[in-house]
């Protein structure tokens, strides 16, 4: 299987992850845009011990943004790493920090109840107002 490699704008944090998503999207909820300081975030999940990160752990700074997640970032530049699932061991890694590309593209837009009034959505991918039940999720 293809391995994927990211980094962060400074490149203090490297890893790598199998080119596996589970699924990928574009969350447009309030907390998401905070984090990402962009309209939406484009993000993909993997299991978390699928996670290897290769150099820089010890630059990886965690927010627990609730008992479900901790948001991780970069002590040296700010980025944005990755959100931590802890209950479902799964972790949401910013597609924008990989170097290579995902088999897998983003399937759906999420929280779009709560996206921001000047940005439209133009691409005809699915569009939920919160969290797709497993049932209405794409494929």
């Amino acid at each position: 299987m293809k391995i994927l490699k990211g980094q962060y704008l400074c490149c203090a944090v490297e890893y790598e992850i199998p080119d596996n998503l589970l699924y990928a999207g574009y969350c447009h909820c309030s907390e998401c845009r905070k984090f990402s300081g962009s309209a939406f975030s484009a993000f993909g999940g993997v299991p978390k011990n699928s996670l290897l990160i290769k150099s820089g752990e010890e630059e990886i700074r965690y927010y627990k943004k609730s008992e479900a997640s901790n948001m991780a970032s970069c002590k040296v530049c700010g980025s944005s790493l990755f959100a931590d699932k802890v209950a479902k061991g799964l972790v949401h890694i910013r597609l924008g920090s990989l170097v290579d590309f995902p088999s897998l593209k983003p399937q759906a837009h999420l929280y779009v109840g709560s996206k921001a009034p000047w940005f439209d959505i133009t691409d005809g991918l699915p569009q939920f107002e919160t969290m797709p039940s497993e049932r209405q999720a794409p494929t």
